[in-house]
């Protein structure tokens, strides 16, 4: 076990971190309003800014120096000795050299490197009463870890990639208040937003464009957060099939094309493709259908979690602006936490977003300064078909057309991602 000086000298090294300037995010005062009796826990794909929402909740906050207990498990030190002893210990040493009598602020970063974590954390906040935030790169935190220890005793919230609203921000961009800024500062937004569509929205990149770094963060992904975490041996395999699916986003996919392409059992290609969403990389979409069965059957449409991490190694060297917009679509969707399916008839619905009434809404993204008469068609035909079903919105994003008729809406999606 390390020893007691070095623990306290990286608590101390570590709790500086939050000193710093830091830009805001959205997602902040949320977060802060939710604080009390429940663990916080903040879930999301690596290199979205986790650990900086952490720095923004201990000053939104104004947590008092002595009461922060901040710890992160990538530290190279605590490699050889994740386990359950070395939370006791750390918690040990802070209490003895910095805080023994105040309730503690306790921030877990990346805690699901250390095993059976979960049963520490349901112990300190039952037994200490501490405020605790954990952060981590895997759904599992939020299903089969948390389900099992502190069922109705946390508040998940989804960290992603920056929003178009928090690129301006990061780039000190005005950002509008209402629609006359917006019209006002129609150059400066579009010129933003074709940025953006490329560069995607990880923070790091965001203030330093660096295609070598988002490789990085891939390679990480699939190493640290899926080949380590679930035992697989053929990282070659994974990361060849990872490619194609990043490649491919906004297509269909099959898997058993994949497995025919890669020759790897059906299996294989489900349990990789389960751990692809987990780390946040890839998702599926399906189709839309009350029965299940037809989900089931039919192929799913593929989504990353962000354009410039796909840019960046994806097997494609164009910029392919329209399944890059759409792909935008749905990292805004799913943000949102909106539920989402496609619809495929003899036309097509990019995005069939199911209301809490039941109700739907029909979006169909078209970047481009033409409409072709197919997209109108394709609400037509789906209407048509769901006589039954209360259609709420149709939607045509588009490259800068602006427009109302009795059929759709037509937005520009960078007016429509600053709404």
């Amino acid at each position: 076990m390390l020893e007691d000086k070095k623990i306290l000298s990286i608590l101390l090294e570590w709790n500086e971190f939050w000193k710093k300037d830091i830009k805001p995010r959205e997602i902040t005062k949320d977060i802060c309003n939710s604080v009390g009796k429940e663990v916080i826990d903040l879930v999301g794909v690596r290199r979205s800014g986790k650990s900086t929402i952490l720095a923004l909740i201990i000053k939104e906050l104004k947590i008092k120096e002595d009461q922060i207990l901040y710890v992160n498990f990538e530290e190279p030190a605590f490699v050889n000795y994740y386990s359950l002893e070395l939370l006791d210990k750390i918690l040990e040493v802070y209490k003895l050299n910095i805080n023994s009598d105040k309730k503690p602020y306790i921030f877990l970063d990346e805690i699901q490197l250390v095993p059976e974590w979960e049963k520490w954390v349901r112990k300190i906040r039952e037994l200490d009463g501490a405020y605790l935030f954990i952060t981590g790169s895997s759904s599992k935190l939020l299903s089969k870890e948390f389900g099992t220890a502190l069922t109705g005793r946390h508040i998940s919230f989804q960290i992603m990639p920056l929003s178009f609203k928090e690129y301006l921000l990061f780039k000190n961009k005005k950002f509008p208040k209402n629609n006359l800024e917006i019209i006002k500062n129609r150059i400066t937004y579009l010129k933003e937003f074709n940025k953006y569509l490329l560069e995607g929205g990880f923070p790091q990149t965001t203030l330093k464009p660096n295609k070598q770094l988002l490789k990085n963060y891939f390679e990480d992904i699939l190493y640290k957060d899926i080949a380590v975490r679930y035992n697989i041996r053929d990282l070659n395999a994974l990361r060849k099939l990872a490619n194609y699916c990043i490649t491919n986003i906004s297509n269909p996919i099959s898997y058993n094309s994949l497995r025919n392409i890669y020759k790897l059992s059906l299996d294989s290609i489900r349990s990789y493709m389960s751990y692809f969403e987990e780390a946040y990389l890839l998702f599926t979409v399906p189709i839309f259908s009350y029965s299940l069965k037809v989900q089931e059957q039919n192929t799913r449409k593929l989504y990353t979690i962000d354009n410039g991490l796909r840019n960046a190694v994806s097997f494609k060297f164009s910029e392919d602006e329209g399944r890059l917009a759409e792909n935008l679509v749905f990292i805004e969707l799913k943000r949102k936490q909106r539920e989402m399916y496609y619809w495929k008839g003899k036309g097509e619905i990019d995005f069939v977003i199911k209301n809490k009434d039941n109700s739907i809404d029909l979006i169909n993204v078209c970047y481009s300064d033409e409409i072709p008469k197919r997209e109108i068609d394709s609400i037509n035909e789906f209407i048509e078909k769901h006589a039954k079903i209360k259609i709420n919105k149709c939607i045509i994003l588009t490259k800068d057309i602006e427009k109302k008729d009795k059929k759709a809406e037509y937005t520009p999606l960078w007016k429509w991602l600053l709404e």
